[in-house]
């Protein structure tokens, strides 16, 4: 039986177990509601929402804390559906006095307070936060670093527009230039990424929730990039660039020595070479599965240059990975730790943000096309989309001698 979901011959019902604790307070041991519905697929819709109002009441009933909007709102809305089942009309509750609110009924001071929660339960006041928990549940399917970066997004739009009547266009673009763009000297396109979180969660509200206010995101964020917020050109790595990285991080970090030599040879990305198993690193070549895009998934010749450097690695390696011995972050990933040594390492030679990693993939393509490397070879190695019709759609690849032939032209002495 699906979690919070209880079938009987009326329909799907939602249903949540009281707290012991709490038992006498809300004078009840479950809270069971009609979802309305025959239908599985729209019970599972419909349950999130209550299961979350009731524990949001559960908090707000154990702590006594009316000082959370949301959890008051939820102490209200359940009194409303105790006197609902109690046999009043909705024109009743409709005029139901705010005196009723639990714990304020004896504290005139918060008379406003009670007001604001009076309105929001009755829909006369919209409040962004209070869907949000259930926004975030909808998007699992997302990756959990999308989906930390949309709530740091979201969160911090709520905090400046409480309620979806604050947020008109013009206050949402005064916010973005104001605080986004000039006092925390974000880019435009950071600024992009944040409104674009928020326009989905504002979509979510307006198709799930009933929020009848239009999208106040239109073209908030220039379009023309200005000196200050643009970023600059990524650049790529030449040969000299290889030799001062790579004597600097011979020194004292072997993995970031062998990561370097690595990608220089490969043009891989960081994360692919330090993600990149035993299984997968053959005597002549790298096969990189799992990449960024479907076009990613290739077989890298090995270079002469750095042969006996994956034989040696592979050899040691104690955790079934290529660079053996990286730690995984919250994420998933192996490289986030060792890339900000290279960051480090890269700004103590005075290399700028317009170099990073991946600037070695960029001098790799740029020796491939000084070399006479035809594109479509090139993107095959480096991974990229072949758009073309007959190379793109009808060849399924090129033999894997010309591959060879192609990374042979590649030198970093």
């Amino acid at each position: 039986m699906p979690r919070y979901l209880l079938k009987q011959r009326q329909g799907w019902y939602a249903v949540l177990e009281v707290p012991k604790a709490l038992k006498g307070k809300l004078g009840k041991t479950r809270f069971k509601q009609t979802l309305s519905t025959q239908s599985l697929t729209i019970a599972q819709e419909r349950v999130l929402p209550l299961i979350i109002q009731w524990k949001r009441l559960f908090v707000a009933v154990r702590t006594g804390d009316d000082s959370s909007l949301e959890g008051a709102v939820a102490l209200h809305r359940s009194h409303i559906e105790f006197h609902r089942k109690d046999g009043w009309t909705e024109n009743e509750i409709k005029d139901m006095s705010i005196d009723v609110l639990p714990h304020w009924k004896h504290e005139p001071e918060k008379h406003k307070e009670a007001v604001l929660v009076h309105d929001i339960a009755f829909g006369k006041k919209f409040l962004l936060t209070e869907y949000f928990d259930e926004w975030q549940e909808s998007s699992k399917h997302l990756a959990q670093k999308t989906r930390d970066m949309q709530r740091r997004d979201v969160i911090e739009f709520c905090k400046e527009f409480r309620f979806a009547s604050d947020a008109t266009w013009h206050k949402v673009v005064k916010w973005v230039d104001t605080e986004l763009l000039q006092k925390r000297g974000l880019s435009e396109a950071t600024a992009r990424r944040i409104i674009s979180a928020c326009r989905a969660y504002w979509k979510w509200l307006m198709r799930h929730r009933g929020l009848e206010d239009s999208s106040p995101f239109t073209d908030v964020v220039p379009n023309k990039k200005t000196g200050r917020s643009a970023k600059p050109k990524r650049k790529g790595f030449e040969v000299e660039d290889y030799r001062r990285l790579l004597a600097a991080a011979s020194k004292n970090n072997k993995h970031l020595s062998d990561l370097i030599r690595l990608g220089a040879h490969t043009g891989c990305r960081i994360e692919e070479l330090c993600s990149l198993k035993l299984g997968n690193v053959k005597q002549d070549r790298l096969v990189i599965e799992d990449a960024k895009t479907q076009a990613g998934w290739r077989e890298i010749p090995i270079h002469k240059d750095v042969s006996k450097l994956v034989a040696d690695l592979a050899r040691e390696s104690s955790d079934g990975f290529l660079i053996s011995g990286l730690t995984f972050n919250k994420y998933g990933d192996r490289s986030n730790a060792i890339g900000k040594r290279f960051g480090r390492l890269k700004h103590s030679l005075n290399y700028g943000s317009d170099y990073v990693f991946h600037s070695f993939r960029k001098g790799l393509a740029r020796q491939l096309e000084t070399n006479g490397v035809p594109e479509n070879i090139s993107a095959r190695l480096l991974g990229h989309e072949i758009n073309t019709m007959t190379y793109g759609l009808y060849s399924g690849g090129v033999d894997f001698s010309v591959l060879v032939g192609a990374i042979s032209k590649v030198s970093w002495h």
